[in-house]
């Protein structure tokens, strides 16, 4: 094979031509949908799929339809899911897993003592946010309290 700067060129642009056809075709049939919750069905459903036990009981989803919660049947443990893309991130939240809930109206700022996901912002509907937001401060850590959750560091 010729090892000319031009061969090289030549080989490199059919390549990255090939590669972004791959991509558009891949795109155009549907390959990569960004996932959006229209309802809680989707979100109760991976909650129940990745969470070993986890009963979906009632939802809710975020105006932007990027997160939902699901509270767990008999209100043991919240069920947090974010859309990522093509993927689904789902997070069981147990009492005293929130550092902090902060609220700004419907808009809710949930911390975590988490590297992983340290803080999600969800944007509720004016009818759902009062609802919504008192479950939720019942998962936010007492002072003094200390958490056991499965499979997540403490915090130091």
């Amino acid at each position: 094979m010729d090892d000319s700067p031009l061969t090289i060129l030549i080989v490199l642009g059919v390549s990255a031509l090939a590669v972004s056809a791959l991509i558009v075709l891949n795109r155009l049939i549907g390959g990569w949908q960004d996932v959006r919750f229209e309802d809680p069905s989707l979100p109760s459903r991976r909650l129940e799929e990745d969470v070993v036990g986890f009963h979906a009981g009632e939802g809710v989803v975020s105006a932007d339809g990027l997160a939902a919660l699901v509270m767990e049947r008999g209100e043991a443990r919240l069920g947090l899911v974010l859309a990522r893309a093509n993927r689904c991130v789902t997070r069981v939240v147990r009492p005293g897993e929130i550092a902090r809930l902060d609220a700004d109206g419907a808009r809710f700022h949930i911390h975590f003592n988490d590297f992983t996901l340290p803080r999600v912002t969800i944007d509720l509907d004016d009818d759902a946010a009062q609802g919504w937001g008192d479950r939720m401060r019942r998962f936010v850590r007492q002072p003094g309290q200390q958490t056991s959750g499965e499979g997540h560091a403490r915090a130091s």
